[in-house]
């Protein structure tokens, strides 16, 4: 069994990056994983200010926000999915942040072992949509040592605030990700 700390970096609850994480949840719970979901969009989330207080022994982050709370969380996960919508090519200022804030918890820039899991959505569904931001969570997960286990992109999501679409075969394809975890 693992345990799943799902982070979602969209602003929009019930939104189409929302739905695809909940469809993954579901997957993820019929296969007997504990999932812990934590929605950025409703919190304050601050970039790092590369002050470094959190490298002076005690790995504590001097910003006094959400990721107190996500903290101890992480500590207790072995596996880390990141939700995101696709914002000019690349991940929402929510989930970088939420990167970024990571460096709290490393020791000689090594980093608690995790694997992890992307999830992106999509208004535009070209063949190059989510090559950048696929690059960069390779790179991210390889430069802190996590094991990438799986992604899974949903291009041609639409909608307008208020009437989201997301097809069925994405919520279908999230679900199987998280049930074969």
């Amino acid at each position: 069994m693992r345990k799943i700390l799902v982070i979602v970096g969209s602003g929009i609850k019930n939104g189409n990056t929302d739905k695809l994480a909940d469809a993954y949840i579901k997957g993820a719970e019929a296969a007997g994983h504990e999932i812990t979901k934590v929605f950025l969009g409703d919190k304050e989330i601050a970039g790092c200010r590369g002050c470094g207080a959190c490298q002076n022994g005690k790995h504590i982050c001097a910003i006094d926000d959400v990721m107190q709370e996500i903290y101890p969380l992480l500590e207790k996960c072995d596996t880390v999915v990141l939700a995101s919508p696709l914002y000019f090519w690349s991940i929402s200022a929510r989930t970088k942040a939420f990167i970024d804030r990571l460096y709290a918890i490393s020791t000689d820039d090594k980093y608690p072992h995790k694997n992890s899991v992307l999830l992106m959505t999509a208004g535009d569904d070209q063949f190059w949509t989510f090559e950048q931001p696929a690059s960069y969570y390779r790179f991210v997960t390889k430069a802190i040592d996590w094991t990438d286990i799986g992604m899974y992109f949903a291009g041609g999501c639409n909608g307008e605030a208020g009437k989201r679409h997301i097809d069925e075969k994405h919520l279908e394809g999230a679900y199987l990700l998280g049930s074969t975890m």
